[in-house]
């Protein structure tokens, strides 16, 4: 069963990982996919592929919140308590209610998409520490 809380915690990041390419995407955008020509087949396609992630990446979030919330209860009952999991289990929280508020927010103010992209930056790092020691 602790196998099946695995495959969870790997689906979790597979998704926030998803989420997370929706800055990726808008900056290759900017820096270079807008200089293309427009009858580029190159640009047509990142366009439909940005268009996807963009438009689904509050699903991509909100499915990873889920899949770790039940990564956690596998990982207690079947497992053990991972202290580098609980830290980033906590910045995914705050990242996915900072991006919530910006969803219901009628105008988003910088500070709100900074806030959001910093609790991006320590659930990554935080992710990356649970990866590596795994305690």
């Amino acid at each position: 069963m602790y196998q099946l809380g695995n495959l969870f915690g790997i689906l979790t990041a597979v998704l926030f990982g998803g989420a997370i390419m929706n800055f990726v995407i808008k900056f290759v955008n900017r820096k270079w996919v807008v200089k293309l020509p427009k009858e580029s087949k190159f640009k047509q396609g990142y366009a439909s592929v940005m268009k996807f992630l963009v438009k689904n990446h509050r699903f991509f979030g909100l499915g990873a919140a889920a899949l770790m919330v039940l990564h956690i209860v596998l990982q207690i009952l079947f497992k053990w308590v991972s202290v580098t999991g609980v830290v980033t289990a906590s910045f995914a929280v705050v990242t996915v209610m900072l991006g919530g508020i910006m969803f219901k927010a009628k105008k988003r103010t910088p500070a709100m998409l900074w806030a959001h992209r910093g609790a991006v930056i320590l659930l990554n790092l935080a992710f990356i520490a649970h990866v590596v020691t795994r305690i």
